[in-house]
């Protein structure tokens, strides 16, 4: 005869509410670039129109022949492109549960299209851009507007520190970027170099710590983002981080995010959450972007 105990018929207890796994909550860089008015988007490519910078001439004589130059313009072209995801909610399995997946259902769809949309603008600031009348003159950003990881030493590299923030900054000056609204997009393994290559007795170290505890908004003319692992594009340890000017970079979508949830009769009436979106970002001017390379594999111990 089977012995039941106390220990049969305690009570099992099941959260009712789904909570989210550690994600990325929406979008970090949507708000550091420049939007295309959805007006002007049409079909699979959407096109800026940019004028350049004009200069004056000494007048050397009376009556001199007017100047005859051009107006400087030029032409951007982005490509859209559309991506989607489906999630499916089995009818039977939804009526055995307590909690209820499709509660948390706008906080994923909030995370993935944030997601999307920063890797569509990182890939922007450091690819290839299109310019000319119709979009066929592919532009690469310049090596003048680079900072290699080995900036400070020849041959010896090394991760996100005080002396490549200050030399982009110094980049942009020299272009006359303005001062206003410029990012810097970088890792979290950057975020702890650049706090670990500066020593406590350093002017710069108690205004490093107070950016990256986020007490902090901005540092040397710039706002910092602190991006998630999957976003940073890095080949053999070498990162790439950029800082750039909000005008650099142009970002467009096609009437925002497409939502449908209905019910699957192929799939037994499942709940069906489907979401998908066409958007496209491009570098507008070299001139308003600085790449820089880090060596993510830099261990850096507190400077003492």
């Amino acid at each position: 005869m089977t012995i039941n105990t106390q220990f049969d018929v305690r009570a099992q207890a099941y959260s009712s509410v789904i909570l989210p796994l550690a994600r990325q909550e929406r979008s970090m860089l949507w708000e550091t670039v420049f939007h295309k008015d959805k007006e002007g988007i049409k079909g699979k490519s959407f096109y800026q129109d940019q004028i350049g910078t004009w200069e004056m001439t000494p007048k050397t004589a009376v009556n001199m022949q007017t100047p005859k130059n051009d107006p400087n313009l030029s032409r951007t072209r982005v490509d859209m492109h559309t991506y989607h995801d489906a999630r499916t909610i089995d009818r039977s399995l939804g009526l055995q549960s307590l909690s209820d997946p499709l509660s948390q259902s706008s906080v994923c769809i909030q995370s993935s299209v944030g997601i999307q949309y920063d890797k569509i603008i990182y890939a922007a600031l450091g690819g290839t851009t299109y310019r000319g009348e119709a979009g066929g003159t592919s532009v690469s950003l310049p090596s003048g507007q680079k900072i290699a990881a080995d900036f400070e030493a020849a041959g010896t590299n090394t991760g996100l520190t005080t002396a490549k923030i200050r030399h982009a900054a110094k980049i942009l000056d020299a272009k006359g970027v303005p001062g206003y609204d410029r990012y810097f997009v970088a890792s979290a393994t950057a975020k702890e170099q650049l706090l670990g290559t500066q020593a406590p007795t350093s002017s710069d170290y108690n205004t490093v710590k107070a950016l990256v505890n986020g007490d902090l908004n901005s540092w040397m003319g710039f706002r910092f983002i602190w991006l998630p692992d999957g976003i940073i594009n890095k080949a053999s340890n070498i990162a790439d981080y950029y800082a750039y000017q909000k005008t650099g970079v142009i970002f467009g979508d096609l009437d925002g995010m497409f939502l449908r949830e209905e019910e699957r009769p192929d799939l037994s009436y499942s709940k069906q959450i489907y979401y998908e979106i066409t958007a496209g970002a491009g570098r507008l001017e070299e001139a308003k972007v600085v790449q820089i390379k880090g060596d993510e594999s830099v261990v850096v111990n507190d400077v003492k």
